[in-house]
């Protein structure tokens, strides 16, 4: 065959092939997700077996509480095990999918720890004054909640984006799927706060369990007022979530509208309120309430609401402002041409 000297010839790229390690983070990853659903089982178990019992010092838990756990621990399962299976396929969408969901993984799991060095210490010093626990084992339930916390919050969620995030497994999950991919469509950026606005309803929605109680510009509403304030935020929530995938700069502005009136809301309404008298009005059980006062998160509520919303807001808001380059009137267009 004689080859076309004036043709290019246009080398494939040049990569380690990661398929094996696609098949062996996505086997744990459906292992985890089958864990998500043996724990509910086994819960039921566990709670039934101590009511049977009749475990005086056994914690109630509200049935509100017990049917959110049980959904929480279906969708995690879910995920788990259909992520699981696309990163075996080598499925752009599960490598990308995987990707933002490790950093939001990643960076919750840094600031919760932080919260939990600043906070929790309270509950470990008032189990030293009642004497429930003695200072060793104390000593070592900190120690051991700390590895545990650095380990399963930082380094496997940054052992994750160190993987997916590769160009070797991205060039992989390419040349095995040659077909773009509906995340291909967003930059992964843009597509990371369109999946967090996507699933920020969920929690919305949980709030029918609290008959819609809302902390809502300096007072609590609930019932019909709570249902319509709510429904309005998922609405809005929906709307933002679309219109990031499809780089609509109006989505953009209304981000931006949400999370600073959401903010204020907050801040506004509990430096007037009390959290105490947030969690009574979610008919919290005493048991569940006395743990909260030990954490001193009621003490120091009027602190706690207003700096940690404070601080989303402006860490949102900023990486708002670091992704609006690819907000542009020109993708617009595009996609109204389209």
């Amino acid at each position: 065959m004689i080859e076309d000297k004036n043709q290019e010839v246009v080398a494939p790229p040049i990569f380690k092939d990661r398929k094996g390690g696609l098949i062996a983070f996505g086997i744990i990853q459906i292992i985890l997700g089958s864990f998500f659903i043996l724990v509910i089982p086994l819960m039921l178990i566990g709670m039934s077996a101590s009511s049977a019992g009749g475990q005086s010092n056994a914690m109630p838990m509200p049935p509100q509480l017990m049917a959110q756990v049980i959904i929480f621990y279906l969708l995690m399962a879910i995920w788990f095990i259909s992520m699981g299976i696309g990163s075996i396929n080598a499925r752009r969408w599960a490598r990308a999918l995987i990707l933002i969901s490790s950093w939001f993984w990643f960076i919750f799991g840094i600031v919760g720890f932080i919260f939990w060095l600043i906070f929790m210490q309270n509950i470990y010093g008032q189990m030293a004054v009642n004497g429930q626990m003695p200072p060793t084992a104390i000593a070592i339930v900190k120690v051991v909640t700390i590895i545990f916390m650095i380990i399963f919050y930082i380094v496997v969620p940054g052992i994750i984006i160190l993987f997916y995030g590769s160009r070797n497994v991205k060039t992989t999950c390419e040349s095995r799927n040659p077909n773009p991919s509906w995340t291909d469509k967003c930059p992964l950026p843009v597509l990371g706060l369109s999946v967090l606005f996507a699933i920020s309803p969920v929690s919305m929605i949980q709030m029918a369990s609290y008959n819609f109680l809302i902390a809502f510009f300096g007072s609590l509403i609930s019932g019909a007022a709570g249902a319509g304030v709510s429904l309005i935020i998922v609405l809005l929530l929906i709307y933002i979530a679309i219109g990031f995938y499809k780089l609509q700069i109006k989505a953009w502005w209304t981000a931006i509208a949400v999370i600073v009136i959401g903010t204020l809301s907050t801040i506004i309404t509990f430096s007037r309120i009390n959290l105490l008298e947030f969690y009574q009005k979610m008919n919290f059980p005493e048991q569940q309430m006395e743990i909260i006062k030990q954490m001193g998160m009621i003490e120091n509520s009027n602190i706690f609401m207003t700096w940690i919303p404070l601080f989303y807001a402006v860490v949102i808001i900023g990486y708002l402002l670091y992704i609006k380059k690819y907000f542009t009137p020109v993708a617009e267009l595009g996609e109204g041409k389209g």
